[in-house]
């Protein structure tokens, strides 16, 4: 309990005085309270000190939503403690990874911006959400104004399945767009392109609940050539989740699986502005639209000349 004594320890007179009703309405009569009732005295007088222990033991059968009351003023005073500015910022996003652990792996945010990173972790990964770490220090500029951040910290993520549209006629071939291949899934939710990919959100693995074992469910992203238009491309997502027949109770384990389209650049002479149509099953849609230059990926060599 010493803990909280050095912690407060520089507060004012009312913020004291929280930790001590807390602490003897969480420990009562014990030893623990009598310490921390000890360390407090220091930072005010014996009479006030005598004033507030009588009212603490006339309202020790408090209801715990007064505990609870207590512990948010506690928490909305922690700025009286003198932490220092350490430099270090954080945020997440999801983002293209390209690039290897000697020249760096380039993550290009969705919407925007770039976060050079030498973690290992990166390692084979193409896509996914992410947390980035870095200090002040790290921002660089480029001898052609180009603000980055150099050298962060990954933690945090969520790695993503690329999927790689596919013909109609391959798909026939292999049977993928039979009925039984190609299901609806269960709260698809279709995510806005982004430099070559978009992203689709559902149940990408189905459950056992009786024993726990886990498969992956299918998925293949079907275009007909002889559908698509300069200002929209059709696409068909074939969902299945090969639920084995001796699986009689099952749920769905739900993540994110991002579509690559740069395959696609040159399917269409595409206009500037371009709806994206995914179909699912026999009815339902999902749109949303793109640049033409969201069909080409980040080029790999970028190479920066750094401002001294």
């Amino acid at each position: 309990m010493r803990l909280y004594f050095a912690v407060y320890r520089k507060c004012s007179f009312s913020q004291i005085n929280i930790v001590k009703l807390v602490s003897i309405l969480l420990f009562k009569n014990s030893k623990q309270s009598r310490i921390i009732i000890k360390s407090v005295k220091r930072c005010t007088d014996v009479k006030n000190t005598e004033m507030m222990n009588h009212k603490i033991r006339r309202n020790r059968n408090r209801n715990i939503l007064v505990i609870l009351a207590l512990f948010t003023c506690m928490i909305s005073h922690t700025s009286c403690n003198d932490d220092e500015e350490d430099g270090f910022r954080g945020f997440m996003s999801k983002a293209t990874i390209i690039g290897d652990s000697i020249n760096g792996y380039y993550c290009y945010l969705d919407g925007g911006g770039l976060v050079i990173s030498h973690d290992r972790a990166l390692a084979g990964v193409e896509r996914g959400y992410f947390g980035f770490h870095y200090k002040e220090s790290d921002w660089t500029t480029s001898a052609d104004g180009v603000k980055f951040i150099d050298n962060a910290h990954i933690s945090g993520w969520s790695v993503y399945d690329i999927i790689q549209p596919i013909s109609k006629a391959e798909a026939e071939a292999k049977h993928i767009t039979d009925k039984d291949s190609c299901q609806l899934p269960s709260f698809l939710s279709v995510d806005r392109g982004y430099r070559g990919y978009f992203d689709l959100n559902l149940g990408t693995s189905i459950i056992n609940r009786e024993n726990g074992e886990k498969i992956r469910a299918e998925l293949n992203m079907v275009y007909d050539p002889e559908e698509q238009i300069p200002d929209t491309l059709r696409l068909q997502l074939c969902y299945n989740p090969r639920i084995p027949d001796n699986w009689s109770i099952t749920s769905n384990d739900y993540g994110t699986v991002s579509c690559d389209i740069s395959s696609l650049v040159n399917l269409q002479q595409w206009s500037d502005s371009v709806t994206v149509v995914v179909k699912s099953g026999d009815k339902e849609k999902h749109g949303f639209k793109i640049s033409k230059n969201d069909f080409i990926k980040h080029d790999v060599k970028i190479t920066f000349r750094y401002i001294e």
